[in-house]
């Protein structure tokens, strides 16, 4: 396809796009296999954490590395190179045998994984107008939605059907082929598509002074605390939670915990219309705080709430928890020069939290139902300790309100510039 159709920067935009379908996949497939996982591994709920963390440990600490990697270098070559790890990882982790192993080829799994979302937006920053990048965004947050939505019911069916190693084998198997695809079509932007040099570097002054800035890291934390749910659980705990709450089988409460996911993919492309759509960030931000907050409280907390209820109730924590998104167009507007760093820098944060929020609600599951009272490992936790272990999800939504209400506006400022 010639690059100056219209079309061709939408294809660019969905073959990077599934790369972070694979990502999200990848993200919520610990909690979708976390009983056969502890079975091979023999694990307990910290380690199950710490295996389903490794992957955030390497996203978090390499996305202010991607970030000035991608604003140097470009996507193209990027991008292939992340893509061609994360699947051999993915075939790596298929055939793991012992926890430590596993540990490690998430850890690379994550490092490549590192490359996806900011990829996807240096993208949309590349092809797109500034007056999309909200929405683009939003849709782009929608296509990592599909693939935690993925890593759910349809994960279940296929590992019920034909054992959790083969299903992640065929995932690295895709993970090969979208490589080829990549290769194949994903050119970088229009200014630099035909330049074999890297692009000039990031002002110094600028990397430096931007950390510095109060509503760069108020932005981080809103970012952070909103999102948390999808990771600590939809990413891992979830689908165990359901299970003993409702005594649902894995396949059933694996699609029940997909409704997280389809409310963010609902909220992705809401919340990434409405900012360009009003011209406002910080409206949209705090109105989601609150939402988020309320569903989340109510969906953990009122006694014997029906399942129907729940769900209705896990379908707004997931609809509003996705207008962290947006936190994403508020540092493109604090630095539009350093882009991919601010945006890194940003993904480093959240994924820090992300990291941490797994092992920490299993070291409280432990907590909650000491190794002497054990009977079967997540066989002999109850419901009521679920509901102590992820009790800092509503904490940390608290914070991430406070901060949505100091957090300046930045879409009137960048339109001055």
């Amino acid at each position: 396809m010639n690059r100056t159709s219209k079309f061709f920067p939408w294809l660019i935009w969905v073959l990077a796009a599934l790369f972070v379908v694979f990502n999200y996949v990848q993200q919520r497939v610990p909690s979708t296999i976390a009983d056969d996982l502890s079975q091979s591994f023999n694990a307990k709920e910290s380690t199950l954490g710490n295996i389903a963390a490794c992957y955030f440990y390497a996203y978090a600490i390499l996305q202010i590395p991607v970030g000035l990697i991608v604003d140097r270098w470009g996507t193209r070559w990027t991008l292939v190179f992340a893509i061609l790890l994360a699947g051999l990882g993915t075939l790596a982790f298929s055939q793991a045998h012992g926890a430590g192993t596993a540990m490690i080829v998430r850890f690379l799994m994550g490092a490549a994984a590192a490359f996806s979302f900011i990829g996807c937006l240096k993208v949309v920053q590349a092809w797109f107008p500034p007056s999309k990048f909200s929405t683009l965004a939003g849709m782009t947050n929608t296509a990592g939605m599909i693939g935690a939505w993925v890593g759910g019911t349809p994960v279940a069916v296929l590992v019920k059907s034909f054992g959790w190693r083969a299903t992640e084998a065929w995932f690295g198997g895709a993970g090969l082929v979208l490589a080829v695809l990549v290769f194949a079509f994903i050119r970088d932007g229009a200014a630099t598509a035909n330049r074999i040099e890297p692009a000039p570097a990031a002002p110094t002054s600028g990397m430096k002074g931007l950390p510095a800035n109060p509503q760069v890291w108020l932005n981080a934390i809103y970012a952070t605390t909103i999102s948390l749910v999808y990771v600590a659980f939809g990413g891992l705990w979830g689908t165990p939670y359901i299970q003993k709450t409702y005594n649902l089988d894995t396949v059933t409460a694996a699609g029940t915990g997909s409704i997280l996911f389809l409310g963010g993919i609902v909220g992705s492309l809401f919340f990434g219309w409405i900012s360009d759509y009003l011209g406002r960030r910080k409206l949209p931000m705090v109105l989601a705080g609150v939402g988020a907050l309320a569903s989340m409280t109510c969906m953990l907390y009122i006694p014997g709430i029906p399942l129907s209820a729940f769900k209705a109730g896990l379908f707004l924590v997931g609809v509003f928890s996705s207008a962290n998104i947006i936190s994403y167009a508020v540092a493109r507007d604090l630095a539009p020069r350093l882009a991919g760093f601010s945006i890194g820098f940003l993904s480093t944060c959240y994924f820090a939290g992300s990291a941490a929020s797994q092992p920490l609600v299993g070291m409280l599951l432990e907590h909650s139902n000491p190794s002497s009272q054990r009977v079967a490992g997540l066989a002999s936790l109850t419901a009521g300790d679920y509901r102590y272990a992820l009790s800092p999800l509503v904490i940390f939504m608290v914070v991430g309100l406070v901060a949505s209400l100091l957090i300046k506006e930045t879409l009137v400022d960048t339109a001055r510039r």
